[in-house]
């Protein structure tokens, strides 16, 4: 994938991954800057000696400078200064007239040779302090990142916390109704509570971003948990989900539909002690995710289910919408079939 960066982020990071830094634990960071200051004044001023034919020699120091600034970005600025002083004083020796000699012909070619290593010196001077900023930067970024990911595992500590207490609320409100409608709902805010505290841990162990959950292993969670809720001897739950990653909100909405659409085969599909299977898919299409719940049950009209107006229902309605998805419902003597298409 091509990189939308801006340009003045890459030189950043081209001058911070200095070589020095990335052989710190084989080679000595001094051995390293002269080796690569000694490399690059060698090879520019072997390039400069080609251009001799073309140029003689004129503008002698041309490529020094080029040589310095490789050498600081590259190893610091004390390959920097290496690259600087060989090749200043190989330039001079080769290829400032006469060359191969350190014999000079007039004052003019000293002030030159002075004049291109002070200029060589600013800029590396200006390379240094600008790395330096660089390197004070990041320390302070880190620092900062360091303090966010603290401040985010303990918000995901407390929002954890949060969701059990409600739980273990409506749980012990469920526990103490008498009538049994009022029992049967509370279980099943619980329930829907439950998924989506879920989903939030998922979202914030399973995900190095904070963004996305891998949705296979979440959602094989889920499906178990709901059967464990709703243990029923002959009925089981099977699961086949693509392995692929989800964002924050699309991972709650899916697991909200799968939340109420299995709860309700569970409950309705297999009266009388009646056996049969739930089969739980999600899969990636070109036009975007396929949710599957279906089961072999007694479909809608035998059990007495519509679509209706009931909350599962409007849950099912809201997070459909939520993900612009499209909802498709069949239903027949064997059994209820659910597809949710969301786009994407």
């Amino acid at each position: 994938m091509l990189s939308c960066r801006p340009w003045g982020v890459r030189i950043r990071r081209i001058l911070r991954s200095r070589l020095p830094e990335r052989f710190s634990g084989n080679v000595a960071a001094m051995l390293v800057e002269l080796a690569v200051g000694v490399s690059v004044a060698l090879l520019f001023v072997a390039l400069r000696l080609t251009l001799v034919p073309l140029t003689g020699d004129r503008a002698p120091f041309a490529l020094a400078f080029v040589a310095v600034v490789a050498a600081a970005v590259l190893a610091g600025w004390r390959s920097g200064l290496v690259a600087l002083l060989i090749g200043q004083i190989l330039t001079w020796y080769t290829v400032v007239e006469p060359s191969w000699s350190f014999t000079t012909v007039d004052s003019a070619q000293i002030f030159g040779l002075l004049l291109a290593t002070t200029a060589e010196l600013l800029i590396l001077l200006i390379i240094t302090l600008y790395q330096r900023e660089i390197d004070r930067a990041a320390v302070e970024r880190d620092a900062q990142l360091h303090f966010l990911d603290r401040a985010l595992k303990e918000i995901d500590h407390r929002t954890s916390n949060n969701y059990q207490t409600v739980l273990a609320l409506v749980l012990a409100q469920a526990r103490s109704a008498k009538d049994s409608s009022v029992k049967q709902a509370l279980q099943q805010v619980a329930d829907r509570i439950r998924a989506i505290a879920n989903a939030s841990r998922k979202l914030a162990v399973a995900s190095e971003s904070l963004e996305q959950v891998r949705i296979a292993e979440h959602l094989q969670d889920l499906c178990d948990e709901i059967q464990r809720g709703l243990a029923r001897p002959g009925v089981l739950v099977e699961c086949d989900y693509d392995d692929m990653v989800l964002n924050a909100d699309t991972t709650v909405c899916v697991s909200v539909l799968v939340n109420e659409l299995v709860t309700n085969a569970l409950k309705h599909a297999f009266p009388d002690d009646r056996t049969g299977t739930i089969r739980v898919s999600l899969c990636r299409k070109p036009s975007g995710l396929e949710l599957k719940v279906e089961d072999d049950g007694i479909g809608m009209k035998a059990s007495g289910r519509s679509r209706g107006t009931g909350l599962g229902t409007r849950l099912i309605d809201t997070f459909t919408k939520q993900l612009k998805a499209r909802h498709e419902v069949a239903s027949d003597g064997g059994g209820t079939r659910h597809l949710v298409r969301i786009p994407g």
